[in-house]
């Protein structure tokens, strides 16, 4: 069977994307520097660091996460201290950006995939800012969370497209496909905007922020209660390098990764490979490149 999650690049664009990326990246952990932001690196990019000292060979995007208090404040000073060259991209700043996860993007370039074809909103080159919530002590109160932010998860998606990836075939597919069409027109019907359904889910998300508990998650994830982190375990950060420049993950980076992918230093195969290879994709000021 085919991976529809992964595709093949032109070595030179991948190449070229990948720098942009990692200039990104450079650009806003200074800020974080600037500010004492702690700021590290996560999921595929923590991987990257630590078994490539750089990007996946095939991966194209940056994934860094930091403590809600932080992306706040990272927020609150993004336009004076980074809006020359970025903006970013969240549903309350643009209704039409139906994502849970918050971009930072480049400006003046373009990046649409098969899972972003359907929004109305500009889609650039990015990375991606995970802010890690409190996880609430009772695993009652774990699971009820959990279930919340799910929904609201996947309704805020399916607000901005009827046609999310479906990893089935034949009869099952279709059944699925209809249904996220009949959700996706009843939201528009009620006017059930991504804003709307954003503002509940970051409410669920950030329920325990005023509770001392020991572990933290990023809810944007879907496998974010099996992969939650002590706070004790992510700091202090520890620096690494990541292509040409210094980048941080957590102090324990191995308990995380293995959480998430188990055996993540022995090199995947090609099926089990996933980057987001786009139908679109222009640098800034040069004609697009179109994928298959």
């Amino acid at each position: 069977m085919s991976n529809v999650l992964y595709k093949q690049y032109d070595p030179d664009v991948l190449k070229k994307l990948q720098m942009v990326q990692t200039e990104m990246l450079k650009d806003v952990l200074e800020v974080c520097d600037k500010y004492d932001l702690p700021c590290f690196l996560i999921y595929g990019t923590a991987i990257g660091a630590v078994r490539h000292k750089g990007f996946i060979p095939w991966d194209d995007d940056i994934d860094v996460g930091m403590l809600r208090k932080d992306y706040d404040k990272l927020l609150s000073v993004f336009t004076s201290e980074l809006g020359e060259h970025y903006e970013l991209l969240t549903p309350e700043i643009d209704s039409r950006y139906a994502c849970t996860v918050t971009h930072v993007q480049r400006k003046n370039t373009v990046f649409i995939t098969e899972m972003t074809k359907d929004l109305k909103c500009n889609c650039r080159i990015f990375m991606d800012i995970f802010p890690f919530d409190n996880v609430p002590e009772s695993e009652s109160e774990q699971s009820k969370l959990l279930r919340k932010s799910t929904l609201y998860g996947k309704l805020l998606f399916l607000s901005g497209s009827g046609s999310p990836h479906i990893p089935y075939t034949g009869l099952l597919y279709h059944i699925l496909h209809f249904g996220c069409q009949i959700i996706h027109y009843g939201l528009k019907l009620f006017h059930i905007t991504p804003s709307f359904l954003y503002k509940k889910f970051k409410k669920v998300s950030t329920s325990f922020n005023d509770v001392n508990c020991e572990y933290v998650t990023s809810y944007e994830y879907t496998g974010c209660l099996k992969d939650k982190v002590k706070k004790a375990d992510l700091f202090p950060l520890v620096k690494v390098p990541f292509e040409d420049i210094t980048a941080y993950i957590p102090a324990n980076n191995d308990d995380f990764l293995k959480k998430v992918y188990d055996n993540y230093m022995e090199i995947p195969p090609v099926e089990k490979r996933v980057n987001h290879a786009p139908l679109v994709i222009q640098f800034e000021g040069e004609d697009p490149i179109y994928g298959e």
